[in-house]
């Protein structure tokens, strides 16, 4: 029974690495929506020239991943983008091993056919391999629609930054915050008062 208990651990310890990994593609995933919201901001500003077109930037990287990156002279993106789609992928394999292996070990189990059994989970307990079974089933699915998001995502930002590629905010851009003192001419006393002054310069 221990030696169950410390497989199963290890196995859902494979697991928390797994979810280490996905938060990471999460905040990658919120620092886009980050600068779509900023590129929205700023869309009435944004110069678009018919020699950098953002709709082909997004079908690029439909086509292929990274492409549209390329196209906007985003490279440093491109490796990036890559890692998590091979972390995904590698994930995506091992889940899916495991989850059929474990479903095929609990269908055996079921129909009661000591042939088909895994010899490695002799240890296991037939409520530990549906555990198991679950677990991988629920991380599989996961990693799809991460997959389906990374793809997604990817072609928003070739869009986002394919409207943004001409986009200038100038060398003189600047916030400025100083002190002034207000003549009050409609008080009685003609007392002067204080304030700060923000003047924004573009």
């Amino acid at each position: 029974m221990h030696s169950n208990n410390s497989n199963i651990n290890k196995n859902i310890l494979k697991g928390k690495v797994y979810l280490f990994f996905s938060f990471l593609l999460i905040i990658l995933i919120n620092c886009t929506l980050i600068n779509i919201t900023k590129a929205q901001a700023h869309s009435d500003s944004v110069i678009t020239k018919n020699i950098h077109s953002p709709r082909k930037a997004a079908l690029m990287s439909a086509i292929l991943p990274g492409l549209g990156q390329v196209y906007n002279k985003q490279y440093w993106k491109v490796p990036i983008l890559y890692a998590g789609v091979a972390t995904l992928t590698y994930f995506y394999i091992n889940n899916n091993k495991s989850y059929q292996s474990y479903k095929t070990e609990y269908t055996h189990r079921m129909n009661n056919d000591s042939i088909g059994l895994n010899p490695t989970y002799t240890n296991y307990s037939t409520e530990g391999v549906l555990q198991l079974r679950d677990y991988y089933e629920h991380n599989y699915e996961l990693t799809i629609i991460i997959s389906a998001a990374v793809y997604m995502l990817n072609i928003i930002d070739a869009s986002v930054y394919g409207h943004l590629f001409s986009f200038d905010v100038g060398s003189d851009l600047s916030l400025k915050l100083e002190p002034v003192i207000y003549n009050s001419f409609n008080s009685s006393n003609n007392a002067p008062s204080g304030g700060f002054k923000l003047s924004l310069r573009f």
